[in-house]
């Protein structure tokens, strides 16, 4: 079953809060939490990246008088 548009929209919100707390994180003093902490980051950026683009596609189609809303 496809994803509906604000579904991808609930989950960009939390892949946002988590985000949020691994930046957190990566404030530390000690190098080793830090890196961990960015590299979770980058796959979070990523992550909300692609949901990002898949929102946009999503709204146009149904600017465009498409489904899935």
């Amino acid at each position: 079953m496809e994803k509906k548009f604000g579904e991808f929209v609930s989950e960009l919100a939390m892949t946002n809060i988590e985000l949020w707390h691994e930046e957190d994180k990566a404030r530390v003093k000690a190098d080793a939490p830090v890196a961990a902490a960015k590299r979770a980051v980058d796959k979070l950026n990523q992550k909300r990246n692609d949901l990002i683009e898949k929102i946009d596609e999503m709204a146009m189609a149904l600017r465009k008088g498409g489904k899935n809303g």
